[in-house]
């Protein structure tokens, strides 16, 4: 009789063993490495930030890595975006615009200053971040960000208005490389604001 359950709890046990190693990279408790990225949003580009607020060229992780992606719209760290916009430092972000040109409007094209003026002036200053293949995205909430404060920094932008931040959090379990592209119309460079293979799943 004691041999009897000794068999069956072996192989309950083995059961359940291999059950467990089949399931294991499917089950919502597994540990997994937390990435975690800031993007800043400003017309017509995204900047790539890793947990140390190093800049990046891509967002890069491992299969199995779980990913959080916080969005940040330019226009919470410096304020008065219209006044900046005219006098081409706005930030250093979109200046980055001035130097690459965007859609048909060539680098240093003086068109490029109207049309970051128009968009600022015309209240399109939030911005949508969309993984395609991964079917997640985000938006920001400018207006949720608070007064009119000049910020500095990202780190105090995440203390003072983290409400403008929009988040995407996923398990990184599809390898590949990934477009992302804006999902809310930010103006003339909108159909512009897209970045092939930036989210790098290795």
């Amino acid at each position: 009789m004691k041999a009897r359950q000794l068999l069956v709890l072996a192989l309950v046990v083995g059961v359940l063993g291999v059950s467990a190693s089949l399931t294991l990279e499917q089950s919502p408790f597994k540990l997994r490495p937390l990435k975690t990225f800031y993007v800043v949003a400003y017309f017509w580009g995204y900047v790539f930030y890793d947990e140390t607020f190093n800049e990046v060229p891509y967002i890069v992780v491992n299969r199995g890595d779980e990913v959080v992606i916080n969005l940040i719209p330019a226009s919470v760290i410096i304020r008065d975006p219209g006044l900046s916009a005219r006098e081409r430092t706005y930030v250093e972000y979109e200046n980055r615009t001035h130097r690459s040109g965007v859609g048909e409007l060539p680098p240093g094209d003086p068109r490029i200053s109207l049309e970051l003026v128009k968009a600022h002036e015309e209240g399109f200053s939030d911005h949508g971040f969309f993984i395609e293949g991964y079917n997640k995205g985000t938006y920001t909430c400018s207006r949720c960000g608070g007064g009119h404060n000049v910020r500095n920094s990202l780190q105090q932008v995440l203390q003072e208005a983290s409400a403008a931040i929009g988040t995407i959090r996923l398990v990184a379990d599809k390898p590949g490389s990934y477009t992302v592209y804006c999902i809310i119309y930010c103006g003339y460079g909108h159909p512009y604001l897209r970045v092939e293979n930036a989210f790098i799943v290795l």
